[in-house]
């Protein structure tokens, strides 16, 4: 399976969506600026793999640099986020376990997006992340 999807400005290309193994699986490039707020899944445990790149992670602890090779893993109800700071693009692996509300949010977010016809912002971003378990701050 291969499905490519807009999240929020980022393409993310699913290769396991969770309906037939506990786990959603995506291939995710983030463009140089990108910015996922600290939030928390209450129906997911996540795991980020730096492929490409140096991405910054943010957790209840602070900051921290993290590059190619490099993995961080949250356990639903961890407070987390990332940010692009470089020039290039970052690619991650992300997983998420059991994964279906992660997969449905982020088709949510696609959805929305293509049907505003433009960025969608942040409070609709928050609504749409709360109907699948996740709240940032």
């Amino acid at each position: 399976m291969s499905e490519t999807l807009d999240v929020l400005g980022a393409p993310m290309i699913v290769k396991a969506d969770g309906a037939t193994m506990a786990a959603f699986v995506a291939d995710h490039p983030i463009p140089p600026g990108y910015f996922v707020p600290p939030h928390r899944h209450d129906a997911d445990d996540e795991m980020l793999l730096v492929v490409e790149g140096e991405l910054t992670l943010i957790n209840e602890s602070g900051e921290r640099k993290v590059r190619a090779g490099s993995s961080a893993t949250f356990r639903r109800g961890d407070l987390h986020g990332f940010r692009n700071d470089t020039a290039d693009t970052v690619r991650l692996l992300v997983v998420a376990t059991p994964g279906l509300q992660a997969v449905e949010m982020f088709r949510h977010f696609d959805r929305a997006t293509r049907e505003a016809g433009q960025a969608l912002a942040p409070p609709q971003i928050a609504a749409i992340a709360g109907e699948y378990g996740v709240q940032f701050g």
